[in-house]
């Protein structure tokens, strides 16, 4: 049962996308993307404890509770480690929502803005690498230029999209909660996330990036 589960949370959160775009977008030359690039421009690593729900909305219709630590290190390491329910955890292992960095973005993606509603944009990032994600639509605050929510749509049917919300530490925009819905056709799940306890500019060894 506990591997059913780790395959079910591994699949909502180990989206690996890639593709290709460049500076030449005018997704990429906007101000906003500028903006975006330099939020937490001073911020060179931290260290949070994370508490993460998953709510199984097909079979088995369970709810694995799991506790740990976020990392982060520049330019573009971020890891999650979780603690809680060994046997799971060591499955789940660095398994949580992720983008790539917004830096990152005009090398990996095809970057079009699709929308503006007058408080947030909208940019859909095409992979060019053929995968099983179709595209990703990421909906940035105009204000603040940070990520408010973010949805992957699947070739094969489907989608799994967060949104979450900020706290300001230090001046640094840091992310609080994420919440998130997983609808594939193979499970589906509800998926909601706390962060707290940030500890800032600490030091943190390599090895926390490790694939295991």
């Amino acid at each position: 049962m506990k591997s059913l589960v780790a395959s079910v949370t591994a699949g909502a959160f180990v989206l690996v996308l890639a593709g290709a775009a460049t500076m030449a977008d005018p997704a990429t030359s906007s101000d906003l993307y500028a903006r975006m690039v330099q939020v937490n421009a001073k911020l060179r690593t931290y260290k949070a404890d994370v508490h993460l729900d998953v709510a199984l909305k097909s079979f088995p219709y369970i709810s694995p509770s799991l506790d740990g630590n976020v990392y982060y290190k520049q330019p573009d390491k971020r890891a999650v480690v979780f603690d809680t329910v060994p046997l799971l955890a060591a499955q789940v292992k660095k398994v949580y929502p992720k983008l790539d960095e917004p830096v990152d973005w005009p090398k990996i993606y095809s970057v079009t803005p699709l929308s503006d509603d007058g408080g947030a944009t909208t940019f859909r990032l095409i992979p060019k690498k053929n995968g099983r994600v179709e595209h990703l639509d990421v909906k940035v605050d105009d204000a603040t230029a940070t990520i408010r929510e973010f949805t992957w749509t699947y070739k094969d049917g489907g989608f799994v999209t967060f949104d979450q919300t900020f706290k300001m530490v230090d001046g640094n925009y840091l992310v609080d909660k994420i919440n998130g819905r997983v609808e594939l056709p193979s499970y589906k799940a509800d998926v909601t996330s706390a962060i707290s306890n940030y500890k800032l500019n600490v030091s943190i060894s390599d090895s926390v990036f490790d694939e295991k």
